[in-house]
């Protein structure tokens, strides 16, 4: 099942983190503020913008998300992780 793979590596990533868990916070953000720059995004959950454009990346890497010229939105396989996710 793709959905509980997804799942599985997003919480390793946030259990591997030094900050805390951070993955779901970082999609909703995504979600809600599609093409939105990097450091505003950061600030909105006190973080510094190169660390948090780092983790970013690990969710591009899983096709999550996508990068806009300015910003980021959810891919559809983000938005349909998300759709499947929050029905479980």
């Amino acid at each position: 099942d793709e959905v509980a793979a997804i799942t599985r590596r997003l919480n390793r990533l946030d259990r591997a983190s030094s900050h805390g868990p951070w993955t779901r916070e970082a999609l909703d953000l995504i979600e809600q503020h599609p093409a939105r720059r990097a450091p505003d995004l950061a600030e909105m959950v006190g973080r510094e913008t190169q660390p948090f454009k780092t983790d970013i990346r690990k969710l591009k890497a899983m096709g999550l998300t996508e990068s806009l010229r300015i910003g980021y939105r959810l891919s559809p396989r983000g938005v349909a992780y998300r759709l499947a996710s929050d029905r479980r």
